[in-house]
């Protein structure tokens, strides 16, 4: 038995019929009962229980005949109603277990259409109970879905553009140097490594964003100096702002703060990643600062502003999403991976913490993210 409808049917008819049943033998045996008292109050010599004989008890008998075909009739009737009950709650049975069924039908086919891959199926609710909360939840369930796939799509998309250019560069420039229209030198062999670099570096970053976002990307916790850390990170970054003629600073607490538990070579990857968006988007003479603070317990945060060229408020939701470019039309070897700002969020939120960003057009932007301290701050009453 399969059948939710059928199992809901019988179910109905049983409990519809055993409470008949209850009913009518009750009410039989009650008005048996009652009757009885009543002919021996109105009858005291018995004469309902005489069913013969002749003289004086002739009449007496004819009396207890038409008492005795009374509760027959009775008892014909309570059966009657007891069939006619029965039936009644067949069809209601019917009735109401396809109300109940109907729905979760509609599900049923909806589910299986998802499964098939129709990903835009949708299921009107009916009711406001238990049953239409489900179907709310499975749509919510099927949006999700269907946003997950669009988004597995573009992003394969837009690998699939990104590994394209610099494979192209790369083709191109061997074939060129295979068939001797161009003789390999220093300078027509440097495009080409820097080319080969980044590629590497998107398999890396795409490697590295797939396993966080599966949860899979292991991470050595130790208790790290975020201070020395920060410090280290920046330094190799001096020469080459210098070079940009950006100005690049690094702010430190004056009192000493805990440690972080984090894994200090993640961590500095978040770091560069933040320092090589913002030395993409900051032009000369502009400023870069790097701060170590503590502004919420238990975390110490680590933000990044410059003053380039900002993000519009209708891109800055999107900032963190794989391959979002706030400037499309900027130079494709100053542009990064696409997906350095995307590691940078899976990572901070795989070490427990938050990433943020505030920005204003033609101003600036700040990127912050904070990580849990492992042990309270030190009592410097002392």
């Amino acid at each position: 038995m399969r059948s939710l409808t059928l199992k809901l049917s019988i179910l109905f008819v049983l409990v519809s019929l055993v409470a008949v049943l209850v009913v009518a033998l009750w009410v039989g045996q009650r008005v048996e009962a009652e009757f009885a008292d009543y002919c021996r109050q109105v009858c005291p010599d018995n004469c309902c229980e005489s069913h013969g004989g002749g003289g004086d008890h002739q009449g007496r008998s004819v009396t207890g005949t038409l008492e005795l075909a009374y509760l027959d009739a009775i008892r014909t009737s309570l059966w009657q109603a007891a069939v006619v009950a029965g039936i009644a709650a067949i069809g209601l049975a019917v009735i109401f277990s396809r109300l109940i069924t109907n729905p979760v039908n509609n599900l049923k086919a909806s589910a299986q259409r998802i499964r098939d891959g129709d990903l835009s199926q949708r299921v009107v609710p009916q009711t406001s109970d238990e049953i239409g909360e489900l179907a709310v939840a499975f749509n919510s369930m099927a949006e999700k879905l269907e946003e997950n796939e669009k988004r597995r799509r573009q992003l394969l998309a837009d690998v699939v553009h990104e590994l394209r250019t610099p494979l192209s560069i790369i083709q191109g420039n061997l074939e060129a140097w295979q068939d001797g229209v161009v003789v390999p030198s220093r300078e027509t062999i440097t495009p080409v490594h820097e080319e080969a670099v980044l590629l590497s570096r998107l398999i890396t970053d795409l490697r590295d964003l797939s396993l966080a976002e599966a949860g899979q990307l292991s991470l050595r916790r130790e208790a790290v100096d975020l201070s020395a850390l920060a410090t280290s990170i920046v330094a190799p970054y001096r020469e080459w702002a210098s070079s940009q003629g950006i100005n690049l600073t690094l702010v430190l607490p004056d009192t000493t703060f805990p440690d972080v538990h984090a894994d200090p070579v993640r961590i500095g990857q978040v770091l560069r990643n933040l320092l090589d968006n913002a030395m993409r988007h900051t032009p000369r003479r502009g400023d870069i600062e790097v701060r170590v603070d503590r502004q919420s317990e238990p975390f110490l945060t680590v933000s990044v502003s410059d003053t380039g060229s900002g993000i519009s408020p209708e891109d800055l939701p999107h900032v963190f999403e794989h391959f979002f470019k706030v400037d499309p039309a900027r130079e494709r070897s100053r542009s990064g991976s696409g997906i350095g700002l995307a590691i940078v969020k899976q990572l901070i939120e795989a070490h427990g913490g938050s990433v943020s960003v505030r920005s204003e057009l033609r101003k600036g932007s700040i990127f912050s993210f904070t990580l849990p301290v492992t042990s309270p701050p030190p009592n410097l009453s002392k």
